[in-house]
């Protein structure tokens, strides 16, 4: 689908420079969402086992940290915005590609669609804009996904989606959050003072049973767990800079649409394809897809 670069235009490369890095750093943002459904699982696991003896076990108990509504919507807006990576790269090219047309405006249906859901107001609750712009973000990220654009285009996309791509990479980056106020770096925080909070009252409760390789085994996990909390909280946070970089990235794009040569745009986009490349081995070695 990726535009081969004969005979176009220094902005179409750039657009499709754009695509590239933008496809790769947005695919990671989702690991973000199972890195702390993981954590809130084992607490709920610790929990389980804390309690069993006087509680049993109720599968109904057992819910993720985020409904699947909730989550449902989250994967919509980051499928929008992967189908816009693409798309942008498709008009940077000679020929309109169909196939990517339907995919592009079936995917943009979605977008429309979450625009007026009341799982994208679970997203804007983190976040510092109003719902309603929340919603004409996304609204405005459907309708360009619908349009079945040209290459001459080009141009008119980047403007009408300059605007958006900042709100909706805001609004990303708020629902991520920080760890002492909310969002997923706040749940993340809680995850862990539980398990670390449970895992010593586990020793104090159990050392005089414990032989003394136990109860270091036991103690051990300590440490284990407080660095793996920073590790978790230090790719949450990078991911947080990916979602600036692509929003800065993308308006340094808009900016060059008469431009010849992009120096500014080129540094950028090399450091968003960097960002996401980086995203991938972290998450790789810090979540459950890793393993």
């Amino acid at each position: 689908m990726m535009a081969s670069g004969c005979g176009l235009s220094p902005l179409a490369k750039r657009a499709t420079a754009y695509s590239k890095a933008a496809s790769t750093a947005t695919l990671e943002v989702k690991s973000a969402y199972q890195l702390v459904e993981e954590s809130y699982y084992d607490v709920e696991v610790a929990s389980l086992q804390k309690n069993f003896d006087t509680d049993g076990f109720d599968p109904a108990k057992f819910q993720p940290f985020l409904s699947e509504e909730d989550m449902k919507a989250r994967t919509q807006l980051l499928e929008g915005l992967e189908q816009y990576a693409t798309l942008l790269a498709a008009v940077s090219g000679n020929q309109e590609v169909t196939a990517l047309d339907k995919q592009s405006e079936a995917v943009g249906k979605k977008v429309q669609a979450l625009s007026k859901d009341s799982g994208l107001q679970t997203v804007a609750k983190n976040a510092s804009m109003d719902g309603g712009i929340a919603a004409a973000a996304v609204d405005a990220l459907g309708r360009v996904l619908m349009e079945r654009e040209m290459a001459k285009e080009l141009p008119s996309i980047l403007d009408s989606m300059q605007k958006p791509m900042d709100q909706i990479c805001q609004l990303l980056e708020d629902d991520i959050g920080d760890p002492q106020t909310g969002g997923l770096r706040n749940q993340l925080k809680l995850d862990y003072d539980r398990l670390i909070k449970d895992q010593t009252a586990f020793i104090y409760a159990n050392e005089k049973t414990m032989s003394p390789s136990e109860k270091q085994d036991a103690i051990a996990k300590l440490p284990e767990l407080a660095a793996a909390e920073k590790k978790g909280d230090a790719a949450l946070a990078q991911t947080q800079e990916a979602l600036k970089k692509l929003a800065t990235t993308h308006d340094a794009l808009v900016d060059t649409k008469k431009s010849k040569d992009a120096p500014a745009f080129e540094s950028l986009v090399s450091q968003l394809e960097e960002e996401g490349q980086q995203l991938g081995a972290v998450y790789s070695a810090t979540t459950a897809k890793g393993k």
